[in-house]
């Protein structure tokens, strides 16, 4: 039994050694109405153009809203907003080590917004 939880150890410790330092740093894409990409993969990128933000508003006299937006290297700009509550949680919890998809309607509303943070977008 004691070797058994020891080999279990021992494969679980090389496992995870496998997919250490894994990074992904997705850059910038508009696709239809939809926008992508990493903060890290923004700020990486090979040109100046690229960037994806979102941010949470909360003037004393409006409603809070987030708006987030994007632009791709070759310059086409997108974005959104949204007074969806479950929208402003997942802006809240953004850091630099964040992707973000996001897609809107045809009024610029946005109907979904997924965000993900994690060592993968890391520098």
């Amino acid at each position: 039994m004691k070797y058994t939880a020891l080999a279990a150890s021992a494969m679980l410790a090389m496992s995870s050694a496998s997919f250490a330092g894994f990074t992904n740093h997705y850059q910038v894409n508009i696709v239809g109405n939809t926008a992508y990409g990493s903060f890290i993969g923004a700020r990486q990128s090979a040109d100046a153009t690229q960037y994806i933000y979102c941010a949470s508003v909360n003037f004393t006299t409006s409603s809070p809203y987030v708006v987030c937006g994007a632009r791709t290297a070759a310059g086409a700009v997108k974005s959104c907003t949204s007074t969806d509550p479950g929208h402003m949680e997942a802006v809240r919890g953004l850091s630099n080590e964040s992707y973000v998809y996001m897609r809107w309607d045809d009024s610029g509303r946005c109907d979904y917004i997924y965000t993900s943070t994690g060592s993968m977008y890391h520098q």
